[in-house]
């Protein structure tokens, strides 16, 4: 089913009226947290690894960019994961923290994932589908003061921490799947979402458009 012109203009004016929510810049919403619970372990303290003199480079670009935006900042914490670079398909390069030792210690949140079986056989169904995908949907989590000293990072220009949730930590999906949760409560007929991905589906074009427009508020309103 292709849209005709004047479907295609409606949906350019539901998304001109939510404009701003439409960013490249992540949001960080009020509606959520993320805290690291430990127990009684003893801060793990690592060294950076050993990097090569482009890799240093393409460290401090992403340091820069990160306090720049306010992803990061320095930090002075007992705790200490190195970073390491991995490569993506188109070449260039994945900043990542190796937080596998800090993961070892941290409790887990054993908060179920959706059943992708259950979430297509839903979509199957609808006749309109549009999918959303929140802009580096981690980043728009806060972390609580105590897991922002334990999400230190070590590289060989300083020690930094994470001012929001950061790829790699243990639970990380279980907090995000919480919040996608409870912002589409009740909407289960109309909405789901798998992390970051979320997808809105009705039988008919004007439903569509209206359950499109009650999800735009719903993200806007969690400052998404």
């Amino acid at each position: 089913m292709t849209l005709g012109r004047m479907q295609r203009q409606q949906i350019q004016e539901l998304c001109t009226k939510f404009a701003p929510m439409f960013s490249a810049t992540p949001g960080l919403t009020e509606q959520a947290y993320h805290s690291i619970d430990t127990g009684n372990a003893h801060p793990i303290r690592a060294q950076p690894y050993r990097v090569a003199p482009h890799a240093k480079t393409a460290i401090e670009r992403e340091v820069q960019d990160m306090l720049q935006i306010g992803i990061i900042r320095p930090s002075s914490s007992a705790w200490a994961s190195p970073v390491v670079l991995v490569p993506k398909p188109d070449g260039e390069i994945r900043f990542c923290v190796d937080y596998r030792k800090l993961n070892a210690v941290t409790c887990p949140d054993n908060y179920p994932m959706p059943r992708t079986d259950e979430l297509l056989e839903k979509l199957g169904r609808a006749q309109f589908i549009s999918t959303l995908d929140l802009t580096k949907g981690y980043w728009q989590v806060p972390l609580d003061e105590s897991a922002k000293e334990r999400s230190a990072f070590t590289t060989h220009v300083g020690l930094y921490e994470f001012n929001v949730l950061p790829f790699g930590l243990r639970n990380a999906p279980a907090t995000f799947q919480k919040l996608v949760d409870s912002l589409l409560a009740g909407l289960g007929e109309s909405a789901v979402a798998y992390l970051d991905d979320v997808a809105i589906f009705s039988d008919s074009w004007a439903e569509h458009l209206e359950h499109l427009q009650k999800v735009f508020e719903l993200i806007r309103e969690a400052g998404l």
